[in-house]
């Protein structure tokens, strides 16, 4: 009978002959691996909290200050006299006719729902590159619709929020003697006219005001400098107040009035959704949410009545608009049916 001594050995054998095999880990090669790895995660975290300060913020930080620009081209849109339930204003970019046009042709006609009346304006400023082709196509366009409000500032990214700016001293002079309620709208959000009018019909307080869409609380601005949505810390610390996002939000005069006012100590912000917010903040207008103001994008994937009942979608090109208003037109009463079937389908 074998030893345990001796059955020992073909175990001892085999641990030797791996240690053998194995490469043998040497210390400054690891030591070095570390001191690498500990360097690339310190430079990584310095990268992201760098000052970092682009062309177009300098340019945004250079001209915040000059909000007197004149108007270009002036609409039609509150010239009526009676009195307007609803204002479709709508932010867009002189090189997007397609998308101007097939808002007109869908969601955004003006005319009479039920005795209310329901008007829309598209905001823009003027092309990048000086003037051109595309001058005289919007000129033609605002001859032939009368709903282009222009003013004489160059579009970019970081010049939407003074949009809205000049949009509410716009709207108070001009409107704001007529018209109720404004919807504010990117150029690709489809909205359902007769839903938002139902949703302002129920309101127990008409004179209070209204600041509702789909909110964002405890955010902050992005830190990552090569992000589009970048800040420098030194413009902005801290969370973000709360404000409406997902491409339109839902106002009354009384909260134009309001939010015009609380303009004056708000200095210009690089983030539209964001400066309505710190606006709202400082003149004590409260933001409501509302679950009609979706929470995803649209996608032309999904069965068109997954979008039935909301108020505001957003992301829709010209020929989805097209598609989906010629649904809701000849097909959205079948949707409750087909989402009673798509919730049980669900549950079970």
């Amino acid at each position: 009978m074998r030893s345990a001594r001796e059955s020992g050995r073909p175990r001892t054998r085999v641990k030797h002959q791996l240690r053998k095999a194995l490469p043998r880990p040497r210390p400054k090669l690891l030591a070095l691996a570390v001191a690498v790895t500990t360097l690339l995660v310190v430079f990584y975290n310095q990268l992201l909290t760098l000052e970092w300060t682009s062309e177009l913020h300098r340019a945004f930080l250079t001209s915040r200050h000059i909000h007197n620009y004149s108007v270009v081209l002036r609409p039609r849109s509150c010239e009526t006299r009676g009195p307007i339930t609803l204002l479709l204003a709508i932010k867009s970019h002189s090189l997007h006719l397609d998308r101007r046009e097939a808002i007109r042709n869908t969601w955004a006609k003006e005319q009479l729902l039920e005795g209310r009346a329901v008007r829309r304006v598209f905001l823009l400023g003027l092309p990048e590159g000086g003037p051109g082709p595309l001058d005289a196509l919007v000129r033609d366009e605002s001859r032939r619709h009368g709903d282009i409000l222009q003013w004489a500032f160059q579009e970019s990214f970081f010049n939407v929020t003074l949009k809205e700016l000049l949009f509410w001293r716009w709207f108070q002079a001009e409107c704001s003697g007529s018209a109720l309620y404004v919807l504010k709208g990117d150029d690709d959000v489809f909205v359902d006219v007769r839903r938002v009018l139902g949703f302002l019909g129920r309101r127990r307080d008409p004179g209070e005001p209204l600041y509702v869409g789909r909110v964002f609380i405890h955010t902050y601005p992005v830190r990552t400098w090569w992000n589009k949505y970048y800040i420098p810390p030194s413009l902005f610390s801290g969370a973000y107040p709360p404000y409406m996002g997902g491409g339109g939000y839902l106002m009354s005069r009384e909260t134009v009035h309001l939010l015009l006012g609380a303009s004056a100590a708000v200095p210009l912000f690089p983030i539209d959704d964001a400066y309505v917010g710190m606006c709202a903040k400082l003149a004590n207008v409260s933001a409501r949410h509302h679950p009609g103001f979706m929470p995803f994008e649209f996608a032309s994937s999904r069965h068109p009545c997954a979008y039935w009942g909301a108020l505001v979608l957003h992301r829709l090109k010209p020929d989805e608009q097209y598609l989906l208003w010629a649904f809701y037109r000849t097909r959205g009463r079948t949707c409750c049916a087909v989402r009673a079937r798509m919730l049980g389908s669900t549950a079970e």
